[in-house]
């Protein structure tokens, strides 16, 4: 995808992701370029690949629209990216533990997890604070994935993060999905840096499993006919 039509592509994802286009709006491709400060070429080229991604669907005369999350998709995705995630936990530790890492890698992964590690009252409440904290979560996971040396993780991820992007305002949202991610981050991070190889796969494993068993809660709950 050229660059500037996958920046366009993650400004209409975090519009998404903040509330201001939800589920069953129509996304008007004239409009979007014209807040986004763009030509309608990028535009249309970012919003073929959301609806080729099941982020959008035509909806009759509506035309794109955000399609809703699917409970079932969203178990699915996480019964795959589990194990990924255990597995690129242990390689990472193993690499910690033979010194095999360089400084920037770890130091950019503590630096996610301090800056996250309070929140403050009230964040969630926030549509921006919300979308930044989604990211932020995705970059500390591709971190991960980077660190383990195993740049495959992170190729057969990649097109689903849309969807886990998605499927974290349903953690997030969730009463006391504000901060345990991050506590659960620092957990891994901490078994990494020890080079605890099993401790690190395990945490990062019970850490998808939790973040699939929350969203498909509220999912289910928002969406109780899906």
């Amino acid at each position: 995808m050229p660059a500037l039509a996958e920046r366009v592509r993650d400004a209409i994802v975090d519009s998404i992701l903040q509330g201001t286009y939800r589920a069953g709006e129509r996304l008007a491709q004239e409009k979007l370029a014209e807040e986004l400060g763009v030509s309608r070429q990028p535009v249309s080229h970012a919003l073929n690949v959301l609806k080729e991604q099941g982020v959008l669907v035509t909806l009759g005369r509506k035309g794109l629209t955000v399609a809703p999350m699917d409970p079932a998709l969203v178990v699915q995705l996480y019964q795959i990216r589990g194990p990924l995630d255990g597995l690129a936990a242990r390689l990472a530790a193993g690499r910690v533990a033979r010194g095999e890492t360089a400084p920037g890698e770890v130091a950019r992964l503590q630096d996610l997890a301090d800056r996250y590690q309070d929140l403050g009252p009230g964040a969630e409440e926030k549509p921006r604070e919300l979308a930044r904290r989604i990211n932020a979560d995705m970059q500390f996971h591709v971190g991960l994935y980077r660190l383990s040396g195993n740049p495959l993780i992170e190729d057969v991820t990649r097109p689903h993060w849309v969807h886990f992007r998605r499927s974290m305002q349903a953690v997030l949202t969730h009463p006391g999905g504000r901060s345990e991610p991050w506590v659960q981050h620092r957990a891994i991070l901490a078994a990494v840096l020890a080079g605890d190889a099993p401790e690190a796969e395990r945490l990062s494993t019970h850490h998808s499993q939790a973040a699939a068993t929350t969203a498909e809660a509220s999912l289910t709950k928002d969406h109780p006919s899906a």
